[in-house]
């Protein structure tokens, strides 16, 4: 869809918003619209984001510090059929006034925009239905009570109060697209338990043989994603992932933080989207966002990523699809994405738990800044033997991100056997 024909302008919002904090702000615009969130200046700085099927578009801001000055931010929705401007300005300052106030508080339940409701269960289904019966019914994939316990345990804490089932819809991003991992320039060779360099990812990654792992699982809450007067498009996407390096495919869903900051403002004020997406390389190059199911900054997410017969099947190295579930636990809402496989030869040889620049206009972003992320729960399943192991129970990768010179970007060190900790360092 276009957003090029004329656009009707619609209300000015006009709020006051605290320095230093991220504020989330939510507009009424079109349904279902594609919608170019970007700064005064008309070739300035800008981001993609979506409005959900009852037009609510949602971003957060962040001024970088106190002004009585007012910034502008402009809002251009479009549909097929149909498109309007929208105008916010924005008082970064601690001292709201009658004509700018605070702006509304708007509760998560208005997001929960459509699908069906699935029942509580009681413990002794968490432990008694099959994997098959869970699955037809709408429930997240169960990790194993008995191989990875705390998992299994933030598992129950979701599907223990009743939750809303969304039916996915999926929107192409071709401006941010997924790589591989790229090498970093002093990267000789993969050697298990060795401190690894890349340009674009940085986490943990298990290594095996072909057909060692079929599927991965990990929590996280949503990282923020800021960016800078003097790098005022910032991207980063923190996911989890089967394969990727040296492998023909690479099996991935997580959250995407994006910035962007108008350095022409006498304080900068930084505008940050999210959402989640999944992607299927080679056949998916774009990341595929879910624009029915909305994320927040801080969001506490559980998500699996395997390869499957069908929605209602456990993994199977050898199965015809990508079944990637995401359930927001702060929301209440699960959705569950099947990618057919096709002719993609799926090596099973690798699963890692990943903070990547994503690529944009065919190079490397900028990296957002997120500060710190930790990834809790990160587990793989063998495949033959059939096992769950964590992300230190098998030789790894621990990779650091870096730039052409060297220079690091973000790292990742272990917490635990069940935490590793991810830390930005640099935009670029």
């Amino acid at each position: 869809m276009s957003i090029t024909h004329q656009l009707q302008v619609e209300r000015l919002y006009r709020y006051t918003v605290p320095p230093g904090l991220e504020t989330p702000i939510s507009i009424a615009t079109l349904p279902d619209a594609r919608c170019r969130v970007r700064t005064e200046q008309d070739d300035g700085p800008y981001l993609v984001a979506y409005s959900g099927p009852d037009g609510i578009l949602e971003f957060s801001v962040r001024p970088l510090g106190e002004s009585s000055e007012t910034a502008r931010l402009f809002i251009d929705a479009a549909t097929d059929g149909d498109g309007m401007q929208h105008v916010v300005d924005l008082r970064p300052t601690t001292q709201p006034t009658e004509k700018m106030p605070p702006p509304p508080a708007r509760g998560r339940a208005s997001h929960v925009r459509e699908g069906r409701t699935v029942p509580p269960l009681e413990l002794d289904d968490c432990l008694g239905l099959s994997d098959e019966a869970l699955f037809t019914r709408g429930y997240p994939p169960r990790p194993s009570p008995d191989l990875a316990p705390a998992a299994f345990v933030a598992w129950c804490r979701f599907v223990s109060a009743p939750f809303t089932f969304v039916e996915p819809q999926l929107v192409a991003r071709p401006d941010l697209t997924r790589t591989y991992r790229s090498m970093g320039g002093r990267d000789r060779s993969i050697e298990p338990r060795s401190l690894q360099e890349s340009a674009n990812w940085s986490g943990f990654q298990l290594v095996g043989d072909p057909g060692t792992y079929d599927y991965v699982y990990g929590n996280w809450n949503v990282p923020g994603g800021g960016a800078g007067p003097y790098n005022p498009y910032t991207y980063s996407a923190f996911w989890i992932g089967l394969d990727g390096t040296g492998t023909v495919d690479l099996i991935q869903a997580g959250t995407e933080s994006d910035g962007i900051v108008d350095p022409t403002q006498e304080v900068p004020i930084c505008t940050s989207v999210y959402f989640a997406w999944t992607c299927f390389l080679p056949q998916q190059w774009a990341a595929q966002q879910i624009a029915n199911f909305p994320v927040r900054i801080g969001d506490a997410i559980q998500c699996s990523v395997m390869v499957a017969a069908d929605e209602n099947s456990g993994p199977v190295m050898n199965g015809g699809f990508g079944l990637f579930s995401l359930a927001n636990q702060t929301t209440g809402q699960y959705t569950r994405v099947m990618t057919a496989r096709g002719s993609t030869a799926v090596s099973g040889s690798q699963t890692e738990w990943i903070m990547e620049r994503p690529t944009r206009q065919g190079g490397h972003s900028d990296l957002a800044t997120y500060g710190t992320a930790t990834m809790k729960y990160p587990l793989a399943e063998t495949a033959n033997p059939v096992n769950w192991v964590g992300y230190l129970d098998a030789n790894n990768d621990q990779i650091m991100m870096v730039d052409a010179d060297g220079i690091t970007l973000s790292t990742v060190t272990a917490v635990d056997g069940d935490t590793m900790q991810f830390t930005w360092h640099k935009y670029n």
